[in-house]
């Protein structure tokens, strides 16, 4: 059986290429800029956290399970964030975040 892996890159930044509701499942990144971030398959995935470009200060974490170029298909509202509309342009980063550092010492 296959074990699951988080996925990291180093410095993994972009932006929204088009806003997004809050229940929405999939978002695009700025044209050329998926490549950034990692490729799941099978079951692993990745965090990256959502901010608004104005403030900095409205934030959510999404799990990405799969990305096809600049697309990425998440599940929103992760530890402990919640579900929030984003525009154009707000930014979206692969952050170290404490649950996926809790998730790497329960490995061992």
């Amino acid at each position: 059986m296959a074990s699951t892996i988080a996925l990291y890159t180093n410095n993994a930044s972009s932006t929204l290429l088009a806003g997004i509701t809050n229940v929405a499942t999939s978002l695009t990144v700025a044209s050329g800029q998926g490549t950034l971030f990692p490729n799941p398959t099978g079951t692993d995935y990745f965090y990256v956290t959502l901010s608004d470009a104005a403030t900095g200060l409205v934030i959510e974490i999404v799990k990405c399970t799969a990305r096809s170029t600049d697309t990425l298909t998440v599940t929103r509202a992760q530890q402990g964030t919640s579900g929030t509309a984003f525009l154009a342009a707000d930014k979206i980063e692969l952050r170290p975040t404490a649950y996926g550092f809790s998730e790497l010492g329960s490995l061992t």
